[in-house]
């Protein structure tokens, strides 16, 4: 190292010197690998500023190099950090699908399921509703490029994949875009913080996909992160703003960082 770069006289990047936060929905992905809410790959200095060991190891090589003209600075403090404990939350409505069209935008009805670009809705969920004149078993959609969540009756069947139900194509959707908005979230969550009209549910029930809320008070205004372990897969808002997505049983990431919030 020390002969590559310093006698050769030759320049090198570190990738990535300073990790970020892809909040809200900016995360994006490589292929069809998704990419955590955290943009902090081992970095030497951490998303929320804090120095890593991986700092240090790089101060340290710079430190060693013999007759180097421009030796390290201090290490600077990591920043202060709160715990602010656990955070009880409640389940807004007896279901999803009711939460939901609290916050949808205008439904446009059509033949077939119509995609996000053709409703101009560029980020989020958008719930697709049709109503079955008969029953069956198979239901078959081989087009969703992310996930679908399945419910009948306002009862969810489970994660699935033109739509065929027993290879017959379902016909006549209406596809609402989810306004989520810091207007509309925060409307949706004073329904139960200030009116008090969350749902009180089964441990069974409370495990499936829904809208919860909670509140919590920071007496200090200091770095925190929220700790998804125990919970699967959703989106995170603080005080109306979408902070990212948290994954913990897929991992890496299981906190998410809320120094901006």
């Amino acid at each position: 190292m020390n002969h590559m770069y310093y006698n050769w006289n030759a320049s090198f990047n570190v990738y990535m010197i300073h990790g970020g936060t892809n909040f809200g929905f900016m995360n994006g992905a490589e292929s069809d690998a998704a990419i955590t809410t955290s943009y902090d790959y081992g970095a030497a200095i951490a998303e929320n500023g804090d120095i890593t060991p991986t700092y240090t190891a790089v101060r340290s090589w710079i430190q060693n190099i013999s007759d180097w003209p421009q030796p390290p600075l201090d290490i600077p403090a990591n920043n202060p950090a709160s715990n602010y404990g656990q955070v009880t939350l409640q389940r807004i409505g007896a279901n999803l699908i009711s939460t939901l069209t609290q916050i949808q935008e205008t439904c446009q009805q059509s033949q077939d399921p119509l995609s996000f670009e053709q409703l101009d809705h560029g980020y989020g969920y958008v719930l697709y509703t049709i109503t079955l004149t008969a029953g069956g078993k198979n239901l078959v959609a081989p087009n969703i490029r992310d996930y679908g969540y399945v419910f009948v009756n306002n009862v969810y069947q489970g994660l699935h994949t033109g739509v065929t139900l027993d290879g017959v194509a379902l016909q006549n959707w209406y596809a609402c875009g989810i306004n989520l908005t810091k207007a509309a979230i925060d409307q949706l969550a004073s329904s139960v913080i200030n009116d008090n009209k969350g749902a009180i549910l089964s441990e069974k029930a409370a495990s499936t996909p829904g809208v919860f809320v909670g509140q919590f008070v920071a007496s200090a205004l200091q770095d925190t992160f929220f700790d998804s372990r125990g919970w699967g897969k959703g989106q995170l808002f603080v005080n109306g703003y979408n902070v990212g997505r948290y994954w913990p049983t897929a991992g890496p990431q299981v906190t998410i960082s809320m120094k901006l919030i």
